[in-house]
């Protein structure tokens, strides 16, 4: 692409970044007729003609509209206004500055010379010679600039520039300047003024697995409620895509979107194309619908086309629809789920189609005695095999006592599952039902340390200790004849008791005449005795638990780290381990992570760590994923930022052990941002 060739599409690019809603300051006509107050050094009132004559520290008000400057002159009959010397205008939101302004002050339409318009809500600065107002919706300024830099770090100068307010503007003889520097020349632009049609930032890179990327979208606004987006993806090695998505909004309760993608893959048979559909309905306050589909022509899809870890390496797509009614203590859903296996092909994915669920909430039934209810009936199907229904009655009753400092808490539930079909008979039908029970002994001691004295920082410390003694109990269940979908039809037998502790230093912080509470340091640890291992009298058996420990600790802002882990007391060893370190300060950042499980046929062992500088605007960071058990780094990352108060421009190089991708993105704050 030759040197000429650049500047057009450069500037074709800075077209359509240029957005934004600007709103002239004599774009709205103002009530006529509203009283009018005006202040001056020196004021003459001529009864003959009707006008008013102001001369030093003019101040004129006008209904939320206030004028100053050194010498103005008003026409009472008609409105018309003449004002000159360190003219400065507010109106909502609005800033100008003139060396002299024409206005009729009724209708707010008239001439600024030599002026500037700040427009507080999206930093738009507007300069000219002469800017005029045509109309309620139109304006024309000649020799002017147009930024969002308070510093004219950049902006667009053009001979005459032309808004429309409901459309378009155009400008004509128009430089891009950086620095006062004149970069790119063009003889004519258009850019939108608000939400129009159009086409939007094109995302340009190199990739080393998909060759040269070319990203874009046409924009097309159907209605202020409705719009469209048709997307082509470009990739070099990999073949060509198209896409299109539907938005709309029908009410603050109603909306959703819809979206269809196709990619056409070189030398490759495969039907790679997704469609998602959601939809929200707020029915009533008590009463919602949503929907929520995901569906995808091969399971292979994500890993062919995307470059995220996370939908890449997610098992299962799950679509949604669901209705929920709610209740001050109760709850009742119906919920139709079908799920994609992304792994294998799908014949054989379980699907929930529907699911009708009710709730009763722990309600009191007599004193310190609650009732609870969880109740569902399912139909669940499989492309190859056989259609099962299934009812569960899952009601619980619980004591709540407590005195003393201590909490007892005795529960009993009864369990019935009913099968339209047995696992082994699909035409004989079969249940499951059994009874359990348990008890909860909870503690709480704490202390309070320090005084409030109303100022910055920690205040007072409350240190707490929370022991807790859990017992449940579930008998010996046949499951045989069962068939086996979810958790709610593996019922094991348990007899188990688990100790847990707590110990939590809780600190008042305030900043700022704002006060909260917040966990400065967390200890945990649990471990369980299983009474049904220890019954077996068998010496390998294992009737304790693994322990397991947690760690928190952070400051209000600065610091935080956090670990937990397993250990076998009768190995000697810990199982799993995990520790996170992180800094965020105003200059400084910094995270380090540490994963570890122990297995005797694969374990594993992680380190992630990054590090940054934040300097007056220039940010530095990089990162590192590296495989401790195999000795290999899965990824590197390095990025650099420049950041102002009205632009941005970024760098970064991550490598992969299959791919590297180089981006840059440069960013005009309120206008848009282009990726390289």
């Amino acid at each position: 692409m030759n040197c000429r060739a650049s500047c057009i599409f450069i500037l074709v690019v800075l077209c359509v970044l240029l957005g934004g809603n600007l709103q002239p300051l004599f774009g709205q006509e103002a009530p006529k007729k509203v009283p009018v107050k005006v202040r001056a050094d020196k004021l003459d009132y001529d009864k003959t003609t009707d006008v008013s004559i102001a001369e030093g520290h003019v101040r004129i008000e006008q209904d939320g509209f206030l004028l100053d400057a050194d010498k103005a002159t008003l026409d009472n009959k008609n409105g018309n206004m003449h004002a000159e010397g360190n003219v400065y205008v507010q109106q909502q939101g609005e800033i100008l500055r003139a060396e002299r302004l024409d206005l009729n002050i009724n209708t707010r339409a008239g001439v600024i010379t030599n002026g500037e318009i700040f427009m507080v809500k999206d930093n738009y600065h507007m300069k000219g010679a002469a800017i005029e107002k045509s109309s309620d919706t139109v304006f024309r300024i000649e020799e002017g600039t147009i930024t969002t830099c308070d510093e004219n770090d950049w902006y667009l100068k053009a001979r005459e520039i032309v808004v429309d307010m409901d459309r378009y503007a155009t400008a004509s003889h128009v430089s891009f300047n950086i620095g006062g520097l004149p970069l790119f020349y063009s003889p004519y632009f258009l850019f939108p003024v608000r939400r129009q049609t159009g086409l939007l930032i094109p995302e340009i890179g190199v990739s080393s697995s998909d060759g040269f990327l070319f990203k874009d979208s046409l924009f097309w606004a159907i209605s202020d409620f409705q719009d469209m987006t048709f997307t082509l993806d470009y990739r070099h090695k990999l073949g060509i895509g198209t896409g299109i998505e539907y938005r709309y909004v029908n009410s603050r309760e109603s909306a959703g979107k819809m979206s269809y993608n196709y990619f056409d893959k070189l030398d490759s048979t495969q039907n790679l194309w997704e469609l998602r559909f959601q939809h929200r309905e707020e029915i009533a306050d008590d009463l919602s619908l949503r929907i929520d589909i995901k569906q995808v022509g091969v399971y292979q899809y994500y890993r062919v086309l995307e470059k995220k870890l996370e939908p890449r390496g997610q098992p299962y797509l799950d679509s949604n629809a669901f209705y929920v009614e709610r209740w001050d203590a109760a709850a009742l859903s119906l919920n139709a789920q079908y799920s994609m296996d992304l792994t294998q092909t799908n014949q054989k994915t379980l699907q929930k189609l529907p699911e009708l669920r009710y709730v009763i909430f722990p309600e009191r039934v007599l004193g310190p005695l609650y009732m609870s209810f969880d109740g569902s009936a399912v139909n669940f199907s499989v492309q190859d095999g056989y259609n099962t229904r299934r009812a569960d009655f899952n009601p619980q009753l619980a004591l709540a006592l407590s005195g003393g400092g201590l909490g007892l808490t005795p529960r009993v539930g009864m369990r019935g599952i009913f099968y339209d079909r047995s696992k082994n008979d699909p035409a004989e039908p079969t249940d499951l039902k059994y009874i359990y029970g348990g008890v909860d002994l909870n503690a709480r001691i704490s202390r309070i340390y320090g005084t409030d004295d109303g100022g910055d920082g920690i205040g007072m410390v409350r240190h707490s200790i929370e022991p807790t003694l859990s017992y449940e109990y579930i008998p010996r269940v046949d499951t045989t004849d069962i068939p086996q979908f979810d958790s709610l039809d593996t019922v094991s037998r348990k007899n188990l008791l688990t100790f847990s502790l707590i110990n939590r230093l809780s600190a008042q912080y305030r900043e700022g005449g704002k006060e909260r509470t917040y966990d400065m340091m967390i200890f945990t640890l649990s471990q369980s005795y299983d009474y049904l291992v220890a019954s077996q009298n068998n010496a390998t058996a294992q009737d304790r638990s693994e322990i397991g420990a947690g760690l928190v600790f952070s400051t209000p802002a600065l610091f935080s780290f956090a670990a937990n882990g397993s250990y076998n007391t009768y190995t000697d060893h810990w199982t799993s381990t995990s520790q996170t370190i992180s800094v965020n300060s105003s200059v400084f950042l910094a995270n380090l992570s540490h994963q570890y499980t122990r297995s005797t046929t694969s374990p594993t062992e992680y380190f992630t760590g990054g590090a940054g500088l934040k300097l007056s605007g220039w940010n530095l960071y990089g990162g590192l994923w590296y495989d401790l058990e195999n000795s290999t780094t899965t990824q590197k990352e390095y990025r650099f930022s420049r950041v102002t108060q009205c632009w941005s421009l970024g760098l970064s190089y991550i490598m992969k052990q299959s791919e590297t991708q180089y981006l840059m993105i440069l960013e005009l704050k309120g206008l848009g941002s282009l990726k390289f």
